[in-house]
C-alpha cells in the first residue's frame, strides 16, 4: 500500500471531510479527530509502519515518563539508542534484510528524530512529559508533517494542538493560496523538470561545459520546487485546523554565503541539529577542554576556531547520514560543511579585507556578486546530491571543465523548449514571490485586498496555469521523500 500523495485528489477529499467534521464537532473532540485523522492518513502507508510508528510512539512517550522520574543520561542514551536503531535498520543500512525488505517505514527519519527531540527536551527540563500517550501520539504523527516534516518544536506544537480552535475565513482563505502555491511549484516547476533532467543524471555521459552548468541550475530550482512545494501544501493544510508549522524556507537563494544558504534551507532541520548536536558538541568536555588549553596559551583564534570545526564535522557527518549512508549523499554533506568551516577559519582575515576594502565592495552591486556565486555554488554542490553514484557526479564534474559545451547546451534547449517554455512562468511567479517575502510583503494579504472580480480572475488563472502547464505527466514522487 503506497502512502496517500499529497497532490492527489484523494488526498484532497479527505482534507476536506476532515476539515468540514474539524469545525462542526464540539470544540474538545478536535484533537481526537485530528488523531484519528492522522491515523487513517498513515494507514495508507501500510500496516507495518502504522505499527512501527506506535512502537516509536510508545518507547519515546515511556522514556520522557521515566526522564521526569529520574533525570538520568543513560534512561535517555538508552532510549535514543533504541530509536536510532530502528532508523538504522530500516532505513540506511545500505544490504537487504528480511525485515527490511518487508517494512520500510514512511516518514521514518522526520518522526523519529522528532522522537528523539522530545526525550531531549523532557530530559534537559525544557518540557514536562506528556501523561497522554494519545495525545503525544497527535503531536509525533499529525499528518501534514509526519512524512516529510517541518520538524516541530514540541511545546509550540503541543499548545496549538491542545488548544480548540474557531473557524477563521481570512486563515482559511491564506491557507487554501498556500496549498494551491505549493501545488504549482510541485506539479508545474518540479514535475516538469524531472522529466527535463531525469537523463542527464543517470550516466553524464555526453554532457559538457555550459550543458552541464545548465543542467545543475535547473535541478537545483527542481529541488527547491520539489520541497519547498511540499513545504507550502503542509504548512497550508495544517493552516486550515489552526496550525501554524514552522517555516522551512527562507528565500535560500538570496543567501551570500554558503552558511547563510543553510540557515535559510530547511531551517528545521538545521535548527533541530544545532540544538541537538552542534551545540552539545560545542559544550562536550573535549572541546571545553581545548578551549581552556588554548586560552592559557593565549591563543584565542584556536580557541575559538578548533572546537567550532570539530563541532561543524560532527555535525556535517550525522546530517549526511541522515541523509542517508550512500557515498553521494555523505559526500555532498561534507562538501557543504567544508565550505562552512573553511569560512570560519579564514573569517579573521576575511574581516580584515572587508574592513579595509573600497566601499564598492559593500555595495548592493557587490551582495548581488555574492548572491550569484553563492547560487552557483550551491547548483554545483547538488552535482553530489542527485546522481546516484559518485562515479557519475565525477563524470559531471570532468564535463564541466573539459569543454565549452557552448553548442550542446543550445541543443539541450531545443530539444526541451516545449517544456522549458511552459515553465517561464511559473518560474517568475516563484521568482517574484521570493522576492516579495525577502522584502516581507505578504502576496496573500494584498491579493485579498484586490476586488472580488480580479481576484477571483487571478485564481482562475492560476488553476488554469497549473492544469495547463502540468501537462499529462503522471504522479512524480518527492525528492525528499526518500528521508
Amino acid at each position: 500500500m503506497l502512502p496517500m500523495s499529497v497532490t492527489g485528489f484523494a488526498f484532497f477529499r479527505f482534507v476536506a471531510v476532515l476539515f468540514l467534521i474539524y469545525y462542526i464537532v464540539p470544540k474538545k473532540f478536535q484533537w481526537p479527530l485530528l488523531l484519528l485523522g492522522s491515523g487513517f492518513f498513515y494507514y495508507f502507508c501500510g500496516l507495518n509502519s502504522c505499527l512501527l510508528l506506535a512502537g516509536a510512539v510508545l518507547l519515546s512517550w515511556g522514556t520522557g515518563l521515566l526522564l521526569e522520574k529520574i533525570k538520568h543520561k543513560g534512561i535517555l542514551l538508552a532510549g535514543i539508542s533504541l530509536i536510532f536503531l530502528c532508523w538504522l535498520v530500516f532505513m540506511r543500512l545500505p544490504f537487504r534484510i528480511p525485515l527490511k525488505s518487508v517494512l520500510i517505514p514512511a516518514g521514518l527519519s522526520f518522526f523519529g528524530l522528532q522522537c528523539i527531540g522530545y526525550c531531549v527536551e523532557v530530559y534537559r527540563g525544557n518540557a514536562a512529559a506528556e501523561r497522554n500517550p494519545l495525545r503525544y501520539a497527535l503531536y509525533i504523527s499529525f499528518f501534514p508533517h509526519v512524512l516529510q516534516g517541518p520538524f516541530a518544536d514540541y511545546n509550540n506544537l503541543k499548545k496549538q494542538l491542545d488548544a480548540p480552535h474557531d473557524f477563521d475565513y481570512e486563515r482559511t482563505v491564506q491557507a487554501l493560496f498556500r496549498i494551491a502555491y505549493g501545488l504549482m511549484k510541485k506539479l508545474v516547476i518540479a514535475d516538469r523538470l524531472n522529466i527535463v533532467l531525469a537523463t542527464p543524471f543517470y550516466t553524464g555521459e555526453g554532457y559538457y561545459g555550459a550543458t552541464v552548468l545548465l543542467i545543475l541550475i535547473l535541478y537545483a530550482l527542481q529541488l527547491y520546487a520539489d520541497f519547498s512545494g511540499y513545504m507550502d501544501i503542509a504548512l497550508g493544510v495544517a493552516r486550515l485546523f489552526g496550525i501554524e508549522l514552522t517555516e522551512n524556507f527562507d528565500v535560500p537563494y538570496a543567501s551570500k554565503s554558503m552558511a547563510e544558504f543553510w540557515r535559510r534551507w530547511h531551517r528545521s532541520l538545521g535548527l533541530y541539529f544545532r540544538s541537538y548536536v552542534f551545540f552539545p558538541i560545542l559544550r562536550s568536555r573535549p572541546c571545553t577542554a581545548l578551549q581552556k588549553h588554548f586560552k592559557k596559551k593565549g591563543n584565542k583564534y584556536l580557541m575559538k576556531v578548533l572546537p567550532l570545526t570539530i563541532a561543524l564535522a560532527v555535525n556535517w557527518t550525522l546530517i549526511g547520514i541522515w541523509h542517508g549512508l550512500r557515498p553521494t549523499y555523505m559526500v555532498y554533506d561534507w562538501f557543504c560543511g567544508a565550505f562552512i568551516i573553511l569560512a570560519e577559519v579564514l573569517k579573521p582575515l576575511y574581516d580584515r579585507i572587508n574592513n579595509s576594502a573600497p566601499k564598492f565592495f559593500k555595495s548592493r552591486f557587490m551582495d548581488g556578486v555574492r548572491v550569484v556565486r553563492t547560487f552557483l555554488l550551491v547548483a554545483f554542490s547538488f552535482v553530489f546530491f542527485r546522481p546516484e553514484t559518485l562515479e557519475t557526479s565525477f563524470t559531471l564534474i570532468r564535463n564541466l571543465f573539459s569543454a565549452p559545451g557552448v553548442w550542446e547546451a543550445a541543443q539541450f534547449i531545443y530539444m526541451n523548449i516545449l517544456d522549458l517554455f511552459l515553465l517561464i512562468v511559473p518560474v517568475l511567479v516563484m521568482g517574484i514571490t521570493d522576492i516579495c517575502r525577502y522584502r516581507n510583503i505578504n502576496i496573500c494579504e494584498k491579493l485579498h485586498r484586490l476586488p472580488l472580480p480580479l481576484r477571483w480572475l487571478i485564481y482562475i488563472c492560476g488553476v488554469l496555469l497549473i492544469v495547463i502547464s502540468r501537462g499529462d505527466r503522471g504522479e512524480v514522487g518527492f525528492a525528499y521523500a526518500v528521508f
